[in-house]
């Protein structure tokens, strides 16, 4: 149980640098890596590792291939290792909860772009006043905010490329895991 809230918060964690930052830090990747291997060692995973390591395999080299084809961003690629490995039988739900996630996140771009691009506005604003707190897990969880410059974030939106917009997969992705770990707890 205590896995599954660790791994719920990071992904959350996750959603949030990715939306705010079209980010993902390779802390967040190492440390759902690592949470995989302690739920491993204490049985909690791994009852399929085998079927779960050659599934994790073969849809990252075909990510690989579509991030060099700059279909997918390296972040995403990288989430998938760890979330695939927590899928493992679950394989279906996620794929799954990703595309009711990405579906969900591509429609409020299409139709509402301005007003997701507000909310990033003001949720970079609150966490701007946050950081002069110096909070101790604010700075784990918006780990992008302090590695990037404030002037490199971007929150333009134009009606006129609204299908050319960046769209944070790493949201949907996270949407995934969250149905693993639904169907693990309530399945």
């Amino acid at each position: 149980m205590f896995i599954w809230c660790c791994f719920a918060v990071v992904l959350l964690i996750i959603a949030l640098n990715d939306f705010l930052f079209f980010r993902i830090e390779n802390e967040y990747v190492l440390a759902l890596i690592l949470l995989y291997a302690v739920s491993y060692c204490f049985g909690v995973s791994g009852q399929n590792f085998a079927e779960a390591f050659r599934v994790m395999c073969i849809v990252f080299v075909i990510c690989f291939v579509l991030n060099q084809l700059n279909f997918i961003g390296g972040g995403d690629v990288k989430l998938l290792v760890p979330l695939l490995m927590f899928a493992e039988n679950n394989v279906f739900n996620f794929i799954w909860g990703t595309a009711i996630g990405g579906l969900v996140l591509a429609l409020a771009y299409i139709f509402c772009g301005k007003q997701v691009a507000s909310l990033r506005r003001r949720l970079f604003i609150m966490f701007s006043i946050l950081k002069k707190k110096k909070f101790r897990f604010l700075r784990f969880a918006l780990l992008s905010f302090y590695k990037i410059k404030t002037r490199s974030v971007k929150f333009e939106v134009s009606d006129a490329d609204v299908l050319k917009q960046e769209v944070p997969y790493g949201v949907a992705l996270s949407c995934g895991g969250f149905f693993v770990i639904f169907d693990v707890m309530f399945g």
